[in-house]
C-alpha cells in the first residue's frame, strides 16, 4: 500500500537526512499536527529527500511561511509571515539553492534588509 501523506510522528530520519516511511525512503507528504490535530507544517518528499512545496501555519491557521525545495535544496521564492499577516521576510533561490535577493521586514511593516547577490558562475559544459 503506497501512502501518499503520513504522520511525521510515524516517519524517522537517518544520519544521511533521508525520511523514511516504515523503513523505506519516503515519497509524498509528512504533515505536523498541533495538539488539538490542526495541521501546522506539511512537507514534500521525494525518495526521503525534501522535494516540492512545503508550508507551515500558526496554530490558528494563518500561514507561517511557504516555499520549494528541489532535491533537497530550496528554490525559487521563499516567504515567511507574522503572526499578524505582516510578511516578514522574502528570499529567492535560483536552480542551484544559491541565494539571489533577501529581503525582511519588521512587525510594523518596515523594510529592515534588503539583500541581492550575485551567485557563484556555473559553467555548463
Amino acid at each position: 500500500m503506497n501512502e501518499t501523506r503520513v504522520n511525521r510522528a510515524d516517519t524517522s530520519m537517518d544520519d544521511r537526512m533521508i525520511t523514511s516511511y516504515r523503513g523505506v525512503p519516503f515519497t509524498g507528504e509528512v504533515v505536523d499536527y498541533a495538539a488539538d490535530g490542526t495541521m501546522i507544517e506539511l512537507t514534500s518528499y521525494q525518495d526521503g529527500i525534501e522535494h516540492g512545496p512545503q508550508f507551515e501555519w500558526f496554530p490558528d491557521g494563518s500561514k507561517q511561511s511557504e516555499g520549494q525545495c528541489d532535491h533537497g535544496q530550496a528554490v525559487g521564492e521563499w516567504r515567511e509571515w507574522y503572526p499578524s499577516g505582516q510578511l516578514a521576510r522574502y528570499d529567492q533561490f535560483n536552480e542551484f539553492g544559491d541565494v539571489l535577493k533577501t529581503q525582511r521586514w519588521n512587525e510594523s511593516g518596515e523594510l529592515i534588509e534588503d539583500y541581492t547577490s550575485t551567485p557563484p558562475r556555473r559553467d555548463q559544459d
